[in-house]
């Protein structure tokens, strides 16, 4: 199922970029905009909690996770702070151009989780594709620098 998941992802992120872009475009500030998204976000994770039941793992998030809820803060936190980027970057550019641009992050994903984990999830392909995503980031850059 994880590849349907990724790929509705995929999807839902499209649309709501595309979307993002044209309340954006039409005057709405991208911090307003991330503030009514982290609205819904809380609004739907907490009816989805009551929902099956799993409201109280809110509580015991801290004795699940141990000395790792460090890292729940970290990826939190940097959730958050990268949403509002994605949307200030929609405003200052458009929602193409900052997707485009965004779609680098796995090549973040592997450097962070080696730099905190020390784990390796990459192969020499992987890093081959990396660099063409890169390299991708690069030429969007050089494009559209005006």
């Amino acid at each position: 199922m994880w590849f349907v998941y990724a790929l509705s992802a995929s999807v839902l992120w499209g649309i709501s970029y595309a979307a993002s872009g044209r309340a954006i475009e039409r005057g709405v500030p991208p911090l307003v905009f991330f503030t009514v998204y982290a609205g819904v976000a809380m609004t739907m994770g907490l009816a989805a909690l009551l929902v099956t039941g799993k409201l109280d793992t809110l509580t015991r998030l801290g004795q699940t996770l141990g000395g790792d809820l460090f890292w729940l803060s970290v990826a939190v936190l940097a959730s958050a702070v990268g949403t509002l980027m994605i949307y200030l970057a929609i405003g200052d550019k458009n929602a193409t151009l900052a997707s485009l641009v965004e779609i680098s992050y796995p090549v973040f994903v592997a450097l962070f989780s080696w730099l905190f984990f020390r784990a390796v999830q990459f192969n020499g392909w992987t890093l081959v594709g990396a660099a063409l995503v890169l390299s991708g980031v690069v030429v969007v850059f050089l494009a559209n620098r005006h």
